[in-house]
Parts: C-alpha cells; structure tokens; sequence
C-alpha cells in the first residue's frame, strides 16, 4: 500500500509514518522544508516531497499512485489570540485542507483520512458527547478546526473524493507537548490546584492509539463520517496522582474555589492584554477544566473495530519519562 503523509514532522505524524512502515507500507511524505524533515529519523525511510498546504499549486500531483492519504498538517497553537494568529488558523486549518482535498480529486485515491480535534466541537456541557451532539465552538482554533471539517467534506462531495474524518482528543506520549505537557510543569511546581468540587473529568488517548484508530478510519471507515477517537475520560485527581507519581516528587495540592479560579484567569488575561502577552492560563482553561468532558467511542466501536489499548498509567508514565530526559519541565 501506498500512502500520502501531511504533518509527518509533527508529534502524530512521526508516529504514523513509523506504523506504516512497520506494517510495510510505502510512504510519502509532503513537507514543507526537506532539509529538516531527512535530519529526523522516523522519515528516514520515507519519499519526501516539498509543498505546502496553503499554496495549491504545490500540491500537483503529491497523490498520484497512492492509495490512502493521511492529512495531519494543521495549525496547532491553541492559546494563540492575535489576529495573525487567528488568519494563520484560518489558512492552514481550513483553506489548506480543502486545498489537500482538491488536490486529490481524480487521483484514484481509496481513502483520505483528515485529522481534525475534538476541540471542534467547543466545550459541551452534556453527560455524554458523541458524533451526533451539535458542535459548539467558540476560540478561534475550534472555530477553524470546525470549518476545516466543513470544506473537506464538502470539497469531498463536490471532488468525490471519500473522505473520512476522526476526532481526538489530547493526545499524549513521548515526543509530544501541548496542553498536557503544561499540566504537568504547573503540578510539578504545585502550581496546579483542584478547581471546584467536582472530578473535572479530561479526556486523552495515548498517540499508539490515535494511530492505530486513523490505521482503522482508512481501511473500515465510511466516507462522509466522522469518529472520536478517546482513550478515557479521566479525573484530574487521578491525572495529577499519576503525574506526580512518575515525578517522583510531593508538591502541594491546594484546593480553589470555582469562582476564585474563574477571578483569577481574568486577572490574568487582563494583564496578558495590557502587556501583549499570551495568558498562561484564561477562563476558558478554567471552563473547561472544571467541565466533565465524556466522549462516546461507541461508534468508532462498531463501525472501526477501534478499542484502546496503552492505559493512563502506562501512557501518563512514558510521556513524563520523556518529558524529563528532554529537560523541558
């Protein structure tokens, strides 16, 4: 089989690209610098071509004789707020994926599998979210996540290209960062209190996981669906238990009101505004760490065969581990 990689140098793409191969498949992978992406070993193997999924014309041709297409590339800085950052979302999360999806009409293709968030759905306050739950984004990343969703398959009807979308949630292990990686800075510093009463619970999925439920979206997935891909929803106590286990370490664990929370993040984006800073935490983080966030798998389930494997212990451990050998806590 041979297959089309967007994103190969990002967190998920690395590991992607590493399955595939393993399971013998030819891969190809668009990037936009060749030079950095032959420095990295996990493409070491694979055939590289330039492009960039904002500028069409350098995707001519990236799918021709291939079988599955894997589009990752997307614009991750989820706190960003500034205008350039919100037109940079707008262009890669939303223009560039239509781009990618024109740019494999008429190629043949068997499958294309877009990797969108489950953050396009906003933040949900229901016992149980699944793929039939109306999507209400509100930041400026979910909004594009979103609309990114919207023109793929749209472009997909109109081009016929099958397409198939998946979900995730946060996606953690060795070799990512993102919003866990700042979970874990701020409990090792005893700097991450429990918000409120409630269990807070946060979804996440270990990256082996969200491959393989991509692996199974390419070969059982039916064009025009959407899937959330979801290890567990987990309570943060249980998070932070876990975390600090693998820092070896006992920082405090202070308890704060919900509204002393909430009072605090506008405080803080009050000053981030005035001095043009990105807020290290706002009220949204707050809504949504207090939120209980359960997404049904049950569909993935039955139509993908898809159940995770790595556990929390197992992945929060690894991703920790990787954290301290890398000195970035």
């Amino acid at each position: 089989m041979r297959t089309l990689v967007t994103g190969a140098t990002g967190f998920v793409g690395r590991y992607l690209v590493q399955h595939l191969e393993a399971q013998g498949h030819q891969c190809r992978c668009l990037v936009r610098s060749r030079h950095r992406a032959e420095a990295m070993p996990t493409l070491a193997h694979a055939e590289l071509i330039e492009g960039d999924v904002t500028d069409p014309t350098s995707l001519s041709g990236m799918a021709d004789g291939v079988d599955y297409v894997f589009h990752l590339a997307a614009e991750g800085h989820v706190s960003a707020v500034s205008q350039a950052a919100y037109q940079r979302f707008q262009q890669v999360n939303v223009q560039g994926a239509q781009n990618v999806v024109e740019a494999c009409a008429g190629t043949g293709i068997s499958k294309l599998v877009h990797f969108s968030s489950t953050a396009a759905m906003g933040l949900i306050y229901a016992p149980l979210v699944d793929e039939t739950t109306p999507c209400q984004p509100a930041t400026p990343y979910q909004r594009s996540k979103r609309q990114g969703e919207t023109v793929v398959l749209a472009a997909a009807r109109n081009k016929d290209v099958p397409v198939v979308i998946v979900r995730p949630c946060m996606v953690i292990g060795a070799g990512g960062h993102g919003a866990f990686r700042k979970f874990v800075r701020l409990m090792a510093r005893g700097l991450f209190p429990k918000v409120g009463r409630g269990p807070n619970l946060t979804p996440v999925i270990h990256v082996q996981d969200a491959v393989h439920g991509a692996m199974l979206a390419a070969e059982r997935g039916i064009p025009g669906e959407i899937y959330l891909l979801v290890g567990g929803s987990y309570p943060m106590d249980e998070i932070r238990r876990l975390v600090v286990a693998a820092l070896g370490t006992s920082p405090p664990y202070l308890y704060l009101p919900t509204w002393l929370a909430f009072a605090g993040a506008w405080a803080v984006e009050t000053l981030a505004c005035k001095t043009g800073r990105v807020p290290m935490v706002t009220r949204r983080n707050i809504a949504s760490t207090v939120a209980d966030r359960v997404f049904s798998i049950e569909k993935a389930k039955r139509q993908l065969g898809f159940t995770p494997q790595v556990s929390l212990a197992e992945a929060t451990r690894e991703t920790v581990a990787w954290y301290q050998t890398q000195g970035i806590l």
